[in-house]
């Protein structure tokens, strides 16, 4: 005899919902991976002023000879290691904070000018002064009235 079965639209519906959280959880949660460059997305903070931009990011327990920093037209570059050495004799109980090297990248909406480019690590936290390139800097033209 042979087995017949009740046709469920909903069955597919259901699959369809498991293979879009798939898709989700494996576009947006990045892998643990450690000692390898990827895309880490950081929060920033972006602040322009008439004169350069400022760009802060946190990269706590980061030492600043570890970071290195270009800056091509309006990109900036970042690559910096982490290394959070657990002692030998200790028991692992948490560990949260990955070893390894890391790299995101920046646009800014002008031109930058890398010659002047400054940066700071404090708290935690690397701060650019970006200076905007001269030619990239707003100007204000006064109008001459011309008698005729």
């Amino acid at each position: 005899m042979a087995n017949i079965t009740r046709y469920n639209p909903f069955n597919e519906f259901v699959s369809l919902r498991e293979a879009m959280d798939r898709l989700f959880e494996d576009s947006v949660i990045t892998p643990r991976t450690t000692g390898t460059f990827f895309n880490r997305a950081l929060p920033a903070n972006l602040y322009e002023t008439a004169e350069d931009f400022t760009l802060q990011v946190p990269m706590p327990g980061v030492k600043p000879e570890n970071v290195e920093i270009n800056v091509q037209q309006d990109v900036v570059n970042l690559k910096w290691q982490t290394g959070i050495e657990i002692p030998e004799n200790a028991t692992v109980h948490y560990h949260g904070f990955q070893k390894g090297e890391y790299q995101q990248s920046f646009t800014v909406p002008s031109p930058i000018n890398s010659e002047r480019a400054e940066a700071s690590y404090k708290d935690g936290i690397l701060t650019l002064r970006l200076p905007k390139a001269e030619h990239a800097r707003a100007r204000t033209i006064k109008v001459n009235a011309a008698n005729s």
